[in-house]
């Protein structure tokens, strides 16, 4: 029997392990046996030291920008605003359901964001807003551990820079996407259990991530998920069983997104656009090491030394110019200057004049602030006919003032203020509709009745009455 079992020849796992072995990397047969990640990670793109210099530069460059966000107690950029208020009101009450000041009433507090706004909420009393500003950086630092950890492949050479340079994570950073980080730095760790062979850890993480984010990182992780089945049959009950039980566990965060205002309040065409434009862009923070992990793998088969050399490089400069691309279509330069903005106390000044009611529903127009005054004005008592969502603003025109009235009135708005360039920007007839129903007190063209309360050098307050 013993000669027998020592002529045997050695089993792929076998062979997996040794080739890890010599690699330095993990070699859990788990890592060495699935289809996801081949034995072999050796390439020239991962052992280049120029690479490697390139991705250590790009390190410093991050620590840079995450000690830029930090320094700011309110970090004021396209999408960071939401996280400071949801985190604002989830403190001051016990994981509440609904938040009222928002969303004409009917907003909930977890639109998403579970798992970081929870955990922020908690440590908020002691650390304030800034709290959120260094959850933007753990969710960054979070999502590249979790990449490095998950995929081995990618933690040298051009590779690793790859994964620096990754668009999603440039522009949900500097846009301020909180939630997504979680919970992409959440489904990588998942992915990372699963290769590891933690199938019981990987499926509640997964479960956590897509409660996390939803909208975005629920279908990614489905289409990994597909991807998988599809290549490893072996595994492919077992992966679709527990990604059926991850399913379960984000479940009631699915329902949150489906019942939240601004799901009722925007067109299905609106919708649609909406999640494909988000969808395509942040694909990458998922995609690319994926993609990364299986070029390792196969890179060899190429025919050329010299083209196994230029793939590391050919894909870095790729990425670098996806995010060029992708810069102003995401409106990026305003983002990135939010590394130095301050924040604008503008409608804080607001809340303090008499012209200011507690407790009423207010309509707020205003540019380039990034949301800001909204934080503001529900902090400081007012409620807001909107959530964050820029789809649940509702900015457009109106073909009639009976229209538009009876918008103000289905939202319970009582009040209604327009900024200075809020005309320019987004060029409706909004503002124009509000002067024209304020030169009237009848009912007879709208269901409201506006009046003119307050007209400064920067905004103009109108006052909005249901008619009986």
């Amino acid at each position: 029997t013993t000669s027998v079992a020592t002529a045997r020849p050695a089993t792929s796992a076998s062979t997996g392990l040794r080739r890890g072995a010599a690699s330095g990397c993990d070699t859990s047969p788990a890592m060495t046996t699935s289809t996801l990640m081949p034995a072999d990670r050796r390439s020239p793109a991962t052992s280049s030291r120029l690479g490697s210099l390139v991705a250590l530069g790009l390190l410093g460059v991050w620590v840079w920008v995450w000690a830029h966000i930090v320094s700011h107690a309110v970090y004021v950029s396209h999408d960071s605003m939401i996280s400071y208020a949801h985190v604002w009101y989830i403190s001051h009450h016990l994981i509440p359901l609904h938040m009222p000041v928002l969303g004409h009433g009917q907003a909930f507090a977890y639109p998403y964001g579970f798992v970081p706004w929870t955990t922020a909420a908690l440590l908020r009393p002691f650390v304030g807003d800034r709290i959120v500003s260094i959850w933007f950086v753990v969710g960054a630092v979070g999502a590249l551990a979790a990449t490095y950890w998950s995929f081995p492949e990618t933690r040298r050479g051009w590779w690793a820079a790859a994964v620096l340079a990754n668009p999603a994570l440039v522009a949900g950073v500097l846009i301020g996407q909180q939630p997504f980080l979680w919970a992409s730095a959440l489904a990588l760790l998942a992915v990372g259990m699963w290769r590891r062979g933690w199938r019981a850890w990987a499926t509640v993480v997964m479960g956590l991530a897509q409660a996390t984010h939803p909208a975005i990182v629920l279908p990614l992780a489905a289409v990994l998920v597909a991807g998988v089945a599809v290549v490893d049959k072996e595994q492919r009950r077992t992966l679709v069983r527990h990604y059926a039980v991850s399913l379960v566990i984000a479940a009631p965060a699915v329902w949150l997104v489906v019942a939240s205002p601004v799901v009722a309040d925007t067109s299905v065409g609106t919708k649609i656009a909406a999640f494909f434009e988000t969808l395509g862009s942040r694909a990458f923070m998922l995609g690319v090491p994926v993609l990364l992990a299986l070029a390792a793998a196969y890179l060899h088969r190429l025919p050329r030394a010299w083209l196994r050399h230029a793939v590391g490089p050919l894909v870095f400069v790729v990425l670098v110019g996806t995010t060029w691309v992708l810069w102003k279509p995401l409106q990026l330069p305003w983002a990135y200057r939010a590394l130095w903005r301050e924040p604008n106390n503008g409608m804080v000044a607001f809340t303090r004049s008499p012209e200011f009611e507690a407790g009423a529903m207010y309509r707020v127009l205003r540019i380039a602030d990034g949301k800001q005054g909204l934080y503001q004005l529900i902090r400081h008592g007012g409620r807001l006919d909107s959530e964050f969502f820029p789809e649940s603003v509702n900015i457009r025109s109106w073909p009639s003032p009976a229209a538009y009235g009876a918008f103000l009135r289905s939202r319970g708005v009582r009040y209604v203020m327009v900024w200075g360039g809020f005309d320019l920007v987004y060029r409706t007839n909004e503002h124009a509709t509000l002067r024209r129903m304020a030169d009237r007190t009848d009912c007879t063209v709208a269901p409201v009745t506006v009046a003119t309360v307050e007209v400064t050098r920067v905004y103009q307050l109108f006052r909005v009455r249901p008619c009986p």
